[in-house]
């Protein structure tokens, strides 16, 4: 499994929040401007990058026995659009972790102007090892994790 939406997680907390990064690349930015519009990141990639974080959560709170499923999103915000080679910084903050259900809002920020809001996300935790080799992914996570001080 690759989660390509995330290049860096950065920081968290077990049962509370993430951090990570997103950087659009020319490839990502091309399947809008496919369309006629401006070359940016389509909105459902961006969230994308939002759900992928948020389940880096769930496995990493759960030492990559859980995972989560997305259920419903009560709201979702797009301030502007990401552009081919701005990263942004996304937040997930949990509002509600319990076995049955997961409930989260984040937000993703350019050059610290918000350009993207979701509020109310909820998924459903099921096992990891399912769905995929959990060994595969805590390599990865070895691969993209960048705590503060580490490039």
């Amino acid at each position: 499994m690759k989660f390509r939406m995330v290049d860096k997680i950065i920081d968290y907390v077990p049962e509370k929040s993430i951090r990570g990064i997103k950087t659009v690349s020319f490839e990502e930015y091309r399947l809008k401007g496919v369309f006629g519009d401006e070359p940016a990141l389509p909105e459902t990639l961006l969230m994308e990058s939002f759900f992928q974080l948020g389940n880096w959560l769930i496995m990493l709170s759960s030492d990559f026995s859980q995972m989560g499923l997305l259920v419903r999103i009560d709201e979702v915000v797009f301030d502007r659009p990401l552009s081919p080679g701005q990263s942004m910084l996304i937040d997930i903050y949990v509002q509600r972790y319990r076995q049955d259900g997961i409930l989260f809002d984040g937000q993703a920020l350019v050059e610290g102007q918000v350009i993207a809001k979701g509020k109310g996300c909820l998924a459903t935790v099921v096992n990891l090892s399912e769905y995929y080799d959990p060994e595969d992914l805590k390599m990865l996570f070895s691969e993209i994790h960048y705590p503060e001080g580490r490039g």
